[in-house]
């Protein structure tokens, strides 16, 4: 490895995790620029929910207050089964809390809205390269050459993956995304109506056999965030399909359904941010080749259903600069310095992500849904109680907290 200190870092996206590295990287004193391929920011995007780790990452980049001002409270789940009636309310911790202390408020926001947040907070101090991505990189003993898909090239010391599920750096520099994408026999469609409920703070789901619908009030309770979830086998099957041809399938999926699933589907055909996408996961055995590093979804995306991704994505982009910056810049020390603090966090919430498919979209018969409501209606309770007593949830024994250090000290 040169002796120079790395100091360029060329980040591929503009999501969460590039910004909020970009953020730490030029407080440290490195020189970040961010090439993102959209023309602008995006503004499509999920509800997105912000457990401890990430609601920390913010508070200590000063933008707490404004998601905070920007989002909204948790809202309280219920679950209804079958073609039962009667709820079954989901504890303040979750199936997918990722740590005891969700039960105080996880920060659910617009992941649109978190995205400009971070955007307005490093477009002074960082370079955006819009319009732009990267076509082909080449390590060098003593840097990066990177050519864009627009013509340019430049020679960098290191380049970052922040760009997505779909990630260009890994497929680049890893291999074909086939080799890293887990499907996990579910599809998710989702879209945006206005709040033609009337609900505040509240979200609902509707389980039967092989399928699940849900609909959540976005912070602000104007608008709605409908979504359905259903059992496949084929994850390829959906992305050759048209969206006309996407919500015929979703139309047919859930056509006999009751419970509000009727008035959902005719909010489905009017939006225009109608989404319909294989559940998927990136799991690698290594984030890291020399000078590249991958932080995010491009790293270790968990599942839709969880909307965990963000937070992951600041945690982890917090970890990355703060380690470049205790190295001195040298990769061969920083890059299994933030994957050893990062790996088990991000796994344990992978593995909960396939735990959240099966809660809302039963994968069993209807003598296994009724068998499932049984369960939860006797655990929920308990799991009440315990949470009075400060008992620690099953599921979170098996989820690593991270631990961010303080890397100004």
């Amino acid at each position: 490895m040169n002796e120079r200190r790395a100091t360029r870092v060329l980040i591929s996206g503009g999501g969460v995790a590039g910004p909020a590295l970009a953020y730490w990287l030029q407080r440290y004193g490195f020189e970040p620029t961010i090439v993102e391929r959209a023309a602008g920011l995006r503004t499509e995007g999920q509800r997105i929910e912000l457990a401890e780790a990430g609601q920390e990452v913010l508070r200590r980049m000063g933008l707490l207050e404004q998601a905070r001002a920007a989002g909204g409270p948790q809202p309280q789940s219920t679950i209804y089964l079958g073609a039962t009636d009667r709820p079954v309310r989901v504890p303040a911790v979750g199936v997918g809390a990722s740590s005891a202390s969700d039960r105080t408020g996880r920060l659910a926001i617009k992941r649109s809205r978190l995205g400009e947040l971070l955007y307005e907070h490093v477009r002074d101090q960082v370079p955006y390269l819009f319009a732009d991505s990267i076509r082909a990189i080449r390590q060098e003993p003593d840097g990066v050459q990177v050519d864009f898909e627009g013509g340019g090239s430049r020679q960098v010391d290191l380049v970052v993956g922040a760009d997505g599920l779909y990630s260009t750096v890994r497929r680049l520099v890893f291999g074909e995304h086939e080799r890293f994408l887990r499907y996990l026999d579910a599809d998710q469609a989702y879209f945006t109506t206005d709040n033609y409920l009337g609900w505040r703070d509240v979200s609902r789901f509707h389980l039967w056999p092989h399928r699940g619908a849900a609909i959540t009030t976005f912070p602000g309770n104007e608008q709605l965030e409908g979504t359905f979830l259903l059992r496949s086998t084929e994850p390829a099957g959906i992305r050759k399909l048209s969206v006309a041809e996407q919500r015929v399938r979703i139309e047919h999926a859930f056509a006999t359904d009751g419970w509000l699933v009727p008035s959902l589907l005719r909010a489905m055909r009017s939006a225009d941010d109608f989404h319909l996408l294989p559940c998927l996961q990136v799991r690698m055995g290594c984030w890291h080749d020399r000078r590249i590093a991958l932080v995010g979804d491009a790293a270790h995306c968990p599942d839709p259903m969880s909307g965990q991704g963000a937070g992951l994505a600041l945690a982890g982009a917090y970890l990355l600069a703060g380690e470049l910056k205790t190295a001195g810049g040298d990769p061969a020390v920083a890059f299994p310095a933030y994957e050893q603090r990062m790996r088990d966090f991000a796994t344990g919430n992978q593995d909960l992500g396939e735990f959240d498919i099966a809660m809302a979209a039963p994968g069993a018969g209807r003598a296994g849904v009724w068998l499932r409501e049984q369960s939860l209606r006797a655990l929920f309770p308990l799991l009440d109680l315990g949470l009075r007593l400060k008992l620690r949830p099953w599921w979170l024994t098996a989820t690593a907290p991270v631990t961010l250090p303080h890397y100004d000290q």
